[in-house]
């Protein structure tokens, strides 16, 4: 039996993170989820290696490791986890605090257009550059 793809959310909205955890679990994911980069930072080390997806809020700036560092962090751990990210503003994200590969997702965003961003990497799409906008 092939094992159940495993997800970190990491977003300092609590009603956000819920209810992408609670969507993604209705698609048969496994979800975890942390509400600031050093909660996401002490998952990954217990569960990086077996991390299959990434969700992080580009703009969470609490604690010792924002948003972006915790996509580094999770690439450092496992080189093949898919990272999106979920922003706000996501054009004011700098290039150069991106991992590769990693789409952008305007927040306020629904369950399913992450799921539809999964299914997208995982089919080979390249979305390094995509910017998708909830409202579309």
């Amino acid at each position: 039996m092939p094992r159940q793809t495993l997800i970190l959310v990491v977003a300092s909205d609590g009603l956000t993170r819920r209810t992408t955890a609670s969507g993604l679990q209705r698609y048969d994911y496994e979800v975890l989820s942390a509400s600031n980069g050093d909660e996401a930072a002490a998952l990954l080390r217990e569960h990086g290696r077996r991390l299959n997806v990434l969700v992080t809020d580009a703009d969470v700036k609490t604690g010792a490791v924002d948003g972006l560092e915790v996509a580094r962090i999770a690439r450092s751990l496992n080189p093949k986890v898919n990272v999106i990210y979920t922003s706000r503003a996501p054009h004011t994200i700098p290039a150069d605090r991106k991992v590769s590969g990693a789409p952008l997702l305007r927040t306020p965003y629904f369950p399913q257009q992450i799921v539809g961003i999964i299914a997208n990497l995982r089919h080979g799409a390249t979305a390094a550059s995509a910017e998708i906008d909830a409202a579309a």
